[in-house]
């Protein structure tokens, strides 16, 4: 049995409780600092992919660059940050800034009124002669038309906290940016097509 004098003597006893609250506290606030810089660095290359993917588009609107280039000028400037990362550039061109990224327009409605069917006409501003949910063209486009991109950028976690949690060894960014080409030649009026 233990004496009081001994669990007196127990309880004030403070040798080692330092040790012990450093243990506690550390743990956390380690987990925090590490959260942070991996968040920093996160904003950090999405501030760089914007600013990359705002040079890219200005180059394709004033000097006719390929998309080809605008990729490669994208994943050459980020490839520095990051030599590990994956680039991936998809440019998609629109006859007008509304139409980014909206259906072709149903000019002829048969029911069910409100949506695309069989028997609605429709005009085809992307030329491929089917109805699409976006009426977008690959690439840059040509004269006048509107260009929008989409820079995403896959590159490991500069911390290795997602695997203690459960998430992903990877992260992803992603960039957009819309300019209208310069009007070095006419646009092509878009066809109606019924079907």
């Amino acid at each position: 049995m233990i004496r009081r004098s001994a669990l007196r003597r127990l309880a004030g006893d403070r040798k080692g409780l330092a040790a012990v609250e450093f243990g506690l506290v550390s743990v956390p606030v380690i987990l925090m600092l590490l959260t942070l810089v991996d968040l920093g660095f996160r904003s950090y290359i999405a501030s760089q992919l914007q600013g990359t993917m705002d040079q890219a588009a200005r180059k394709v609107t004033i000097g006719g660059v390929s998309t080809s280039t605008v990729s490669s000028f994208v994943t050459d400037r980020i490839k520095r940050i990051l030599p590990g990362a994956t680039v991936l550039v998809v440019p998609k061109s629109y006859d007008d800034f509304s139409d980014v990224g909206k259906p072709e327009p149903i000019t002829t409605d048969t029911a069910p009124l409100g949506s695309y069917n069989t028997g609605d006409c429709f005009l085809d501003l992307n030329g491929n002669g089917v109805w699409d949910n976006d009426g977008g063209t690959a690439g840059n486009g040509t004269g006048d038309d509107i260009v929008y991109y989409v820079a995403t950028v896959t590159y490991p976690t500069l911390m290795p906290l997602g695997r203690f949690l459960g998430w992903g060894s990877t992260e992803t960014v992603t960039a957009t940016m819309m300019m209208r080409n310069q009007p070095y030649a006419a646009q092509p009026q878009p066809a109606t097509v019924c079907t």
